[in-house]
């Protein structure tokens, strides 16, 4: 939970609520030992709650929508309930957003960003806590992207990475009629090991969706599908 100085400090509370405690049961100096408890006590929520990460999340919905048989036009929407670990949290990062095919007109909560970076082939996104809102009591928050020939192979992977402390984590992929998944997959990639999850539930033929309850922080968790080449039938009719 904590780096070595921090570790110092949580051990010399942990001993000044003991010593409380010693002092409470076998002297008559109760009130003495009992500010000692009281202390160590609160010192160490306040050190838990300065060493907690900047956001949590409760919710996280990433859902990537494919227009065509093609798999030449889709968009990708994030949605999340938020919460501020900290009254003075007033930025928040939307990270690693995979930059494959061609992707534009990001957007949060439909409006232009405030900042984004690009970085070893992803995109971190700036979104700014709007003034008067107060974000530890939980805010909602989406980014949406677009994608031009993104998912053009017959094998594709809407993937996210847990950059915050998450309760629930939901993959969504939504495929066009006329080109049924035919085999999906679950699997998380974690300090170089990749292990299969349980396998996504597949609807209409068109709907996969996995839902993962308290995702591991900074793992990657892939939700992977197969399906067939466009017809040539459908490939001439795109382009009409």
């Amino acid at each position: 939970m904590f780096d070595k100085p921090n570790q110092l400090v949580f051990y010399a509370n942990v001993v000044a609520i003991v010593f409380g405690a010693i002092v409470v049961v076998f002297s008559d100096f109760i009130i003495t030992g009992t500010i000692f408890i009281i202390c160590g006590a609160l010192l160490i929520f306040e050190q838990i709650k300065q060493n907690k990460a900047a956001f949590t999340i409760s919710e996280l919905k990433k859902i990537l929508t494919i227009h065509d048989t093609g798999g030449s036009k889709a968009t990708q929407a994030e949605k999340q309930v938020t919460a501020a670990c900290h009254v003075e949290n007033k930025i928040y990062w939307f990270r690693n957003v995979p930059a494959i095919g061609s992707i534009s007109n990001f957007r949060i909560d439909g409006a232009t960003l405030d900042d984004q970076k690009k970085e070893n082939g992803a995109y971190h996104i700036c979104a700014k806590i709007p003034a008067g809102l107060k974000a530890t009591d939980g805010f909602d928050l989406t980014l949406a992207c677009d994608y031009q020939n993104a998912f053009t192979k017959t094998e594709g992977v809407l993937s996210h990475v847990v950059n915050d402390d998450t309760r629930q984590l939901h993959l969504i992929v939504e495929l066009p009629k006329g080109r049924p998944v035919t085999s999906a997959k679950l699997y998380c990639k974690h300090n170089g090991v990749e292990q299969a999850l349980l396998p996504p539930v597949i609807t209409g033929e068109t709907k996969i969706e996995s839902e993962i309850q308290d995702p591991i922080l900074g793992a990657e968790y892939c939700l992977q599908w197969n399906w067939p080449e466009e017809s040539v039938v459908k490939k001439i009719g795109r382009m009409f």
